[in-house]
């Protein structure tokens, strides 16, 4: 028999995955709006109180049973809410950025001129 803990997060409860640390409240000033929602959809065990979903506009329409996650919904919701997704390309984008760049001009750049 397993038993699966809901935690529900108000603006105080402190959150601490990936790269987030921090209250709710905190990372909401931060404007990491993206980062929590993110967490509400993709992991199971995570849910906030109903004045914060709101804020994050998640409606009843966006909220998902938990515990649970739901990445297809996830992403509807990043789509018709104006949210970005992440770029692609990674690392290549830098990589073609730099191709410009020559020894002299770098080299200017280091002696100050």
């Amino acid at each position: 028999m397993t038993t699966t803990l809901l935690r529900t997060l108000t603006r105080k409860s402190k959150l601490d995955v990936w790269n987030l640390s921090g209250t709710v409240q905190d990372l909401l000033d931060r404007k990491k709006q993206m980062q929590l929602i993110a967490a509400y959809y993709k992991l199971t065990t995570i849910n906030y109180t109903d004045d914060i979903l709101d804020e994050l506009g998640i409606t009843s329409k966006w909220k998902i049973g938990k515990p649970g996650s739901n990445k297809e919904l996830y992403y509807k919701f990043l789509d018709e809410n104006g949210y970005n997704k992440r770029r692609r390309g990674g690392a290549n984008t830098l990589v073609k950025m730099n191709l410009g760049v020559k020894k002299s001009i770098l080299q200017a750049k280091n002696h100050g001129r």
